[in-house]
């Protein structure tokens, strides 16, 4: 394992002291009011000391958006202790994402503003490398869940030459349905349904089409649900209802 300098501390203990200010400017203002200046307004530092950092402005989105996938990634990392069957482990992934979104509205807005390919050509290819690793990391977690399944039975081999295709429809539908839901205006579809079960009620419509078992029809997911959020995000609970 790689210890690192402590000049090499201070600098990324520097650089989360300025995240936090942007996200203070989001807060504050708006997204759009956060531009490299007001930044180097907020800190102590030099314009040259803040651009050491963060080579523009979408660069620093993407700082902001790799933060938040760490966050993730860590909440995550929680399933591999619940004692759960493959789907209900799913569940939970869907849940975390849902919790991410109501505990970091800002970072959840920021990862939406860096899907465009406007900000990757504008960030450093540094910053862009180490957020596809990150991500990646999460995919093969997700894949590796998948595999699992498939493993004790619970989801048919029949797609297991396709397992990314799997992964990227389970993300999909976890982080389509939590940001539609916690980030859009009132619609007629929305405004139809029960918004507190909708996750869930996507998930069971997603994970019974794969013929993931055991069925919606054969488990009591709703119970699930609240074994997930009293044994796996009981910290983020308690901290988002203070």
């Amino acid at each position: 394992m790689t210890t690192q300098t402590r000049k090499a501390r201070e600098v990324a203990e520097r650089e989360e002291l300025l995240l936090d200010l942007a996200i203070e400017i989001i807060e504050e203002h708006s997204f759009a009011q956060l531009t490299m200046d007001k930044l180097t307004a907020r800190s102590e530092y030099s314009k040259g000391t803040v651009y050491n950092h963060f080579s523009s402005k979408e660069d620093l989105w993407c700082a902001l958006c790799a933060r938040g996938l760490r966050i993730q990634k860590s909440m995550f990392g929680k399933l591999a202790n619940f004692e759960g069957n493959s789907r209900e482990r799913i569940l939970a992934l869907s849940f975390g994402y849902e919790l991410f979104t109501l505990c970091y509205p800002i970072l959840t807005m920021v990862s939406l503003r860096v899907m465009s390919p406007a900000v990757f050509e504008k960030a450093s290819p540094a910053r862009i490398k180490a957020l596809g690793e990150t991500e990646d990391e999460m995919v093969e977690m997700l894949k590796g869940m998948i595999e699992t399944a498939m493993a004790n039975n619970e989801l048919s081999r029949r797609y297991e030459d396709n397992l990314y295709q799997v992964t990227f429809a389970i993300w999909a539908m976890s982080f389509g349905s939590v940001t539609i839901l916690r980030n859009s205006t009132p619609t007629p579809c929305l405004e139809r349904i029960d918004i507190d079960s909708a996750v869930l009620v996507n998930a069971s419509i997603v994970l019974d089409g794969l013929q993931w078992q055991p069925y919606s029809w054969d488990w009591d997911y709703k119970a699930s649900w609240q074994r997930i959020a009293e044994e796996i995000f009981y910290e983020e609970l308690a901290t988002l209802n203070k």
